[in-house]
């Protein structure tokens, strides 16, 4: 008998439409599946992570047979269809993690490239990595499953390539091996921060919704902005970087308040183009916000040395500055548009809102406090969610159940499938990276290409981590751009932390760049727009969010390197900047704005971001 469909909750396993599920044992499986796992994970927050390749292992095999389980292979075949396609690879993926499991000991001391291999390693070497292949175009889409693909054929053929690309020849015993059974590749880095703090912080998500935060988020923005001119557009920027404090996925923030705040801005006069793009601009900001910047936070502060805390400041003003370039254009086209703020009896009373939802501020607090004192980012996520689910306690419209609380687990773990998937197939390209050398090469390139100019350097890196980044959520966008794109910047004497803040900037923006643009595709499926027009009015929107990974490479001072007095003019200065380049960019001031004005004020911009003009 044929069940009903299935929702992934808010994770960007929602952008594909989920298989029918066939019977009450697959449905209970499948919840069975996902509470397991996020127990599996909430035992290693407690009592730390396993073995590399186990912990690893587990949790990768885990989400894929649960996105097998989950995710139909394509909706134009029938579910009877889907099911002959799907249940076959879910078990393929679990008996590869058994497989993984019995000979784990063998696989964790034996030499790597040098250490016996079976036909058995090689035989499920090759069908994990078309399963991630799989997995991640279901999950992500097809552009990080093509990407992923088009690396694996390098080393085999990368010496057909011209200089300076041309490299020796691996053998496919010697790729399977590397991609399989080190942990350098598939169960690389990629996949490690996956599976330790990433999973928990979707967990943390699932259970803030699960409890009511995410309204009450959103309440506080309507509270604190509502009245303004273009209210609901303004209360979907802050109720974003509210949210986006906590998420670890632009999609996942887009589904967590565009819920709520896209009705209400088409309801009240905005185009729904237009409503998709604030919400998935937004959304995607919410990954450069503070505490945790979609959970990148960690990863740069390990790629770099430094106490998370120095990222979590460094971070702060260059989140206001492309929260500044949102604002300013959602103004601007509120104010070409008259509408103006939400009427006086829908706006709650911002005193009331905190005394209802005070409590879910200290789970913050505590995640920031801990991470700060030395914790473990899975140590300290997990802390959070117990205090999340204690003081949910205190309201009875706030407390969950056994029932509530086993559906955030299996929440959760749903949500954290695109993550997984991602990381898996990012790790295919680390793995390239790693046995070719590609990513010496890669600077090699971009020198090339762009004869030494450091600001054609800098446009073509961003070109390059956007489309590296394309379908990915934050974590692995990020350790791509960092692998690959912050070498080159280094190389040319830019500041480190300058470095991986600009490749950062670039991997978020992938999220709204046609023509894979995940966020978007989130967002317009909620407004029930065209996801290609969404992305491209997200990318005029705010054009200058665009602009603001670049003002830390000119001018570091804006990551807190510097005097303070020196930090201050350099805000201010940017600020202005980002202000002339919302008006060239939307042609308005007032009135419109004529050719040579906008040109005007596009110049002006460039000498405001640019310290050595000032």
């Amino acid at each position: 008998m044929q069940g009903r469909p299935t929702t992934i909750g808010s994770g960007a396993g929602r952008r594909g439409a989920l298989m029918e599920q066939g019977s009450k044992a697959r449905r209970a499986a499948v919840w069975v599946l996902a509470v397991g796992l996020s127990g599996f994970h909430l035992y290693t927050g407690v009592f730390g992570v396993f073995e590399t390749m186990m912990q690893r292992s587990v949790h990768l095999l885990g989400l894929l047979t649960l996105l097998f389980l989950t995710m139909r292979t394509s909706p134009k075949l029938s579910p009877r269809a889907n099911a002959w396609v799907d249940l076959p690879l879910a078990g393929l993926a679990l008996v590869i993690g058994l497989y993984n499991f019995v000979q784990h000991d063998r696989i964790a001391s034996r030499e790597w490239y040098y250490g016996p291999i079976t036909p058995w390693d090689i035989l499920f070497g090759v069908l994990l990595v078309l399963l991630v292949l799989e997995g991640a175009r279901r999950a992500c889409g097809s552009a990080i499953a093509v990407i992923a693909g088009l690396f694996l054929l390098y080393p085999l053929f990368g010496h057909y390539f011209p200089a300076p690309l041309t490299i020796r020849r691996t053998g496919f015993v010697t790729l399977i091996d590397h991609l399989f059974l080190t942990p350098q590749a598939i169960f690389g880095f990629p996949i490690g921060v996956s599976a330790t703090f990433v999973f928990l912080f979707v967990l943390f998500g699932a259970f803030l919704e699960a409890t009511g935060g995410g309204k009450f988020f959103i309440d506080l923005a309507m509270a604190l902005v509502g009245r303004f001119t273009g209210g609901p557009a303004k209360v979907e920027i802050v109720s974003s970087a509210f949210f986006g404090t906590i998420s670890g996925s632009a999609v996942a923030n887009v589904y967590g308040t565009g819920i709520f705040t896209i009705p209400m801005m088409k309801r009240y006069g905005y185009r729904k183009e237009f409503a998709a793009a604030v919400e998935c601009s937004s959304s995607t900001g919410g990954q450069i916000t503070p505490p945790i910047l979609g959970a990148a936070a960690f990863v740069m502060a390990e790629f770099l040395g430094v106490p998370y805390a120095t990222i979590m400041v460094a971070a702060i003003i260059p989140a206001l500055l492309y929260y500044l370039s949102i604002y300013t254009g959602v103004h601007i086209e509120a104010v070409k548009q008259g509408l103006w703020g939400l009427p006086k009896e829908e706006i709650p009373d911002a005193w009331g809102v905190l005394k209802r939802g005070f409590h879910f501020l200290l789970p913050i607090v505590t995640l920031v406090y801990l991470l700060l004192t030395g914790y473990t980012a899975f140590r300290a996520v997990f802390m959070a969610i117990v205090v999340l689910v204690l003081v949910a306690m205190l309201r009875r419209e706030t407390r969950i159940g056994p029932r509530e609380f086993g559906r955030a687990m299996a929440l959760g773990a749903r949500n954290a499938i695109p993550v997984a998937a991602a990381c898996a197939a990012a790790g295919i390209v680390v793995g390239v990276l790693d046995i070719t050398g590609l990513g010496i090469q890669f600077v090699s390139l971009i020198l090339f290409l762009s004869g030494g100019i450091f600001p054609l350097a800098l446009i073509l890196l961003m070109a390059a981590v956007i489309v590296l980044g394309m379908g990915m959520p934050t974590t692995p966008a990020y350790i791509l751009a960092a692998l690959v794109g912050a070498p080159v910047l280094i190389e040319m004497g830019t500041d480190k932390l300058a470095a991986h803040m600009f490749v950062f900037g670039g991997a978020i923006l992938s999220s709204i760049t046609p023509p894979v643009a995940l966020a978007a595709y989130a967002a317009a499926a909620i407004a029930g727009a065209n996801p290609m027009r969404v992305g491209w009015i997200a990318c005029r929107l705010g054009f200058p969010k665009f602009l603001v990974p670049f003002l830390y490479v000119y001018n570091p001072v804006l990551l807190m390197q510097g005097p303070p007095l020196q930090v201050l003019q350099a805000v201010l200065t940017a600020s202005l900047g980002v202000f002339a380049f919302s008006f060239a960019a939307d042609g308005w001031l007032w009135r419109t704005l004529r050719p040579l004005h906008r040109l005007a004020f596009g110049a002006a911009g460039v000498l405001l971001i640019v310290p050595e003009f000032y």
